[in-house]
């Protein structure tokens, strides 16, 4: 377990497990200003515990009430926008998509190309992800991890399919910004500068910086960069030291991958890998 302090009126707790690879949990605490927004390429499960606020995506917005959860999927990730209350707990699953991919079938669910931000009202899916997250803190048995895992995926596939959920964009309405995201998908490890980018999608270097910004979030040099990290921290899961997974992941040396994993992430790659 790891406790983050990202801002003195935020708290996070990290929960991982070596007998549940490719599975992250956070259990957070907000207040005061919003945090910065992160693109985390896996599969989200969120659950509002406490509080209401107010989601955006790909220019659609959702009010989200105490015991809702936003499932989405690795290819957008709904930012927060207006904190309703005063305060918000969060309880948060993350899933490497060819694991959900993988459980997902098994109960004939949507893969996880196939999600968009699907806000699914109250039910059983709170109920399983804190089963799963207690499970984690304890130190279950890899079993029963696992079986709480499929559980959880199996309430969910069935939980978007009910009539009363709502259903955000997951991706660009623009053709030549979901272009551009393609493209540094695919050589998220390469330079690829903003010039480069623009060019081949057609668009001026500042037209395609603003559709970006509204349609992804962020800018596409920070869209590349969490992408690195995503796959930095799959890697690491696999027990590949720092300095192979800053080659791999297009940094220049391992001490800037370190900084910028510890800048995203919220502590080392060192510190990751002993909880992973």
């Amino acid at each position: 377990m790891l406790s983050l302090s990202a801002h003195k009126t935020h708290r996070f707790v990290n929960l991982r497990s070596a007998q549940l690879p490719g599975v992250e949990i956070v259990h957070a605490f907000h207040s005061g200003p919003l945090t910065h927004w992160q693109f985390v390429p896996m599969v989200r499960m969120s659950c509002l515990l406490d509080g209401r606020a107010r989601i955006w995506s790909h220019g659609a917005s959702a009010v989200i009430d105490p015991r809702e959860v936003v499932v989405n999927a690795p290819g957008c990730m709904p930012r927060i926008v207006e904190r309703l209350s005063a305060t918000t707990e969060t309880l948060t699953v993350y899933l490497t998509p060819l694991l959900y991919d993988s459980l997902a079938e098994r109960c004939a669910g949507p893969s996880a190309k196939e999600l968009e931000v699907h806000v699914i009202q109250r039910g059983l899916l709170p109920a399983a992800l804190e089963r799963l997250a207690v499970a984690v803190e304890r130190n279950a048995p890899a079993k029963d991890l696992r079986r709480l895992l499929a559980s959880l995926v199996e309430t969910s596939c069935a939980a978007a399919r009910e009539p009363t959920t709502r259903t955000l964009p997951g991706g660009p309405l623009r053709p030549e910004i979901a272009c551009a995201r393609r493209i540094i998908q695919d050589r998220f490890a390469q330079t690829l500068s903003l010039g480069e980018l623009a060019a081949e999608v057609g668009l001026s270097k500042f037209h395609l910086l603003r559709l970006f910004r509204q349609e992804v979030g962020t800018t596409p040099h920070a869209y590349q960069l969490h992408l690195r990290i995503s796959r930095a921290r799959e890697l690491l899961d696999t027990h590949a030291s720092p300095a192979e997974v800053a080659l791999a992941c297009g940094f220049a040396d391992q001490a800037h991958f370190t900084r910028a994993f510890k800048r995203i992430v919220g502590y080392t790659p060192g510190a990751f890998k002993r909880f992973a």
